[in-house]
């Protein structure tokens, strides 16, 4: 399965990923594991269609934490196994899980290279290392 994985976190900062999604992300009933609904605006054509038979319902991606990392999943989920909308995320869809990772890597302050200043940033890619 593709992922967006956010390691070598430490216990607080794993604390603060937690917090910070019981706060903005849906609690699946099961300890470590949040959803992050989808917006309709990035659903796929495939997913309205799914909707439009009659299946009032949303698509979302699993956020799962660990001891030591937080794992983005890239399949969009439908919010009942019944829709056949369920699909690996699309170009957009993984975009917005890279600014949404992104904005909360910000936010807590976790040393990503999202919180690098640009001239780090330039040292980690590979038009730096030239």
């Amino acid at each position: 399965m593709r992922s967006l994985v956010l390691d070598e976190l430490t216990l607080e900062e794993v604390t603060a990923v937690r917090d910070y999604l019981a706060a903005r992300a849906e609690s699946s009933g099961v300890e470590g594991l949040y959803w992050l609904k989808l917006p309709p605006e990035l659903w796929s054509d495939y997913q309205v269609r799914a909707h439009e038979r009659g299946i009032p319902e949303s698509y979302r991606l699993a956020v799962e934490t660990g001891p030591e990392w937080v794992r983005f999943e890239l399949l969009v989920r439908a919010e009942t196994l019944a829709n056949p909308g369920s699909a690996q995320a699309t170009t957009g869809q993984v975009i917005y899980v890279l600014e949404w990772a992104d904005r909360m890597a910000l936010e807590l302050g976790l040393i990503t290279c999202a919180s690098l200043p640009a001239k780090e940033q330039a040292l980690t890619t590979p038009e730096g290392n030239a």
